[in-house]
């Protein structure tokens, strides 16, 4: 995989690479134009770029002759969900710009007349330091979630992350409908609903993808 300078000089970015500021190991969450969620997301970490394109990971490189190569999972997801990832993944496979506004909080993807925004995660909330014990209470409503099993200080539990980000929380609760196999990494749509004792129960709504992980370490 070519370095991500590499990338950006390869005709993706007008700019001298060394004008930009530190992209390194940041994730960005899709602004404009403006889709339904889970919203596609861009990630740049390890000198690569990967990310979610809306119902399908994506891993973007470069070929021998410097063209773009845009790697994908193969889900299938509703035709309107398709027709807005293939969209996107047009432009990725493109030579595109890549423009962070100057605060750094917007990173735009511009090839020709089609322009993608980004906005970047919470850079406070990927970088603060979660104990593996702290427990963890979900949520009422609708909510996206990465998820894969872990080996916990008590056994064997879910470990949740918001985004690609953030560390993982331990989960000792079950989702109901959801059985995480070993080895496998899943990104979901789930439901929480109230429950009388005053807490909330986790009910998986939709696998929007999964795959192949090396085991989880903190």
């Amino acid at each position: 995989m070519p370095s991500l300078g590499a990338l950006l000089i390869s005709g993706s970015m007008m700019l001298p690479t060394q004008a930009l500021p530190d992209l390194q190991h940041t994730e960005w969450r899709l602004q404009s134009p403006a889709q339904p969620a889970p919203q596609p997301t861009l990630s740049i970490s390890d000198s690569r770029i990967s990310g979610f394109a809306g119902c399908n990971r994506f891993t973007l490189g470069i070929d021998e002759d410097g063209r773009h190569q845009v790697s994908t999972t193969r889900m299938a997801c509703a035709p309107e969900a398709m027709a807005r990832e293939q969209a996107l993944l047009k432009l990725l496979g493109a030579p595109f710009r890549l423009l962070p506004s100057a605060d750094g909080r917007y990173l735009t993807l511009a090839a020709g007349k089609t322009v993608y925004r980004f906005a970047k995660a919470d850079a406070a909330q990927a970088a603060a330091p979660v104990s593996p014990q702290a427990a963890w209470r979900p949520q009422a409503g609708e909510q996206y979630w990465y998820a894969t099993r872990g080996d916990c200080p008590d056994g064997t539990c879910l470990r949740l992350r918001g985004n690609e980000g953030e560390p993982w929380r331990d989960y000792h609760g079950e989702i109901a409908g959801f059985t995480p196999e070993a080895g496998r990494s899943y990104y979901l749509k789930l439901q929480g609903e109230p429950e009388r004792g005053g807490g909330t129960a986790l009910q998986l709504v939709k696998v929007i993808y999964q795959e192949t992980v090396t085991p989880v370490v903190d």
